[in-house]
């Protein structure tokens, strides 16, 4: 067992943390490109759709397309909340970590126990919503690639499309 008043424990206690802080970092700047190819492609699809209205099997294609993308949207909402929750979170108990190494430097052993209980506490948590971002953008990335299907099914129905028409 490591001494907890010891330089090396708070080390330890403020590693891992701050690791999952970078990971989780790294997460939310991939969901804010992800966000962005939404914005992009949804702005397509509206154009599309409002140069398709008498066209109804490809505005039917765009429709579909279109609350693939909404579903996309609210993933990634749901997910950029979780990700800003674990970044607070793991950040948050590195600081309450490095307070209990203080704490146990003046010899204050309650204090500490209350700083490590509710560094354990924040931790959980922010796991917890690691792990369930890390499920949303499994959710999200199939969405994705259930919409780059559908706007290839899209583009060759218009190119049978202006094939016939030609």
């Amino acid at each position: 067992m490591i001494d907890p008043s010891t330089p090396f424990a708070m080390l330890a206690g403020v590693v891992p943390p701050a690791l999952l802080t970078n990971a989780s970092s790294l997460l939310l700047m991939g969901l804010g490109n992800r966000v962005a190819r939404v914005i992009d492609r949804t702005r397509t699809v509206a154009v599309v759709m409002a140069g398709a209205q008498d066209e109804p099997v490809l505005l039917e294609r765009l429709q579909f397309q279109a609350d693939l993308l909404k579903q996309r949207t609210r993933a990634l909402s749901h997910a950029i909340r979780l990700a800003y929750f674990a970044v607070g979170g793991f950040s948050s108990e590195v600081l309450i970590t490095v307070l209990a190494g203080v704490l146990a430097q003046y010899g204050l052993a309650t204090g500490v126990k209350v700083a490590s209980v509710i560094a354990l506490l924040i931790g959980i948590l922010s796991v917890g919503s690691l792990l369930s971002l890390c499920v949303l953008m499994v959710r999200e990335s199939t969405l994705a690639l259930d919409n780059l299907q559908e706007e290839a099914r899209t583009v060759m129905l218009e190119a049978s499309r202006r094939n016939v028409h030609s």
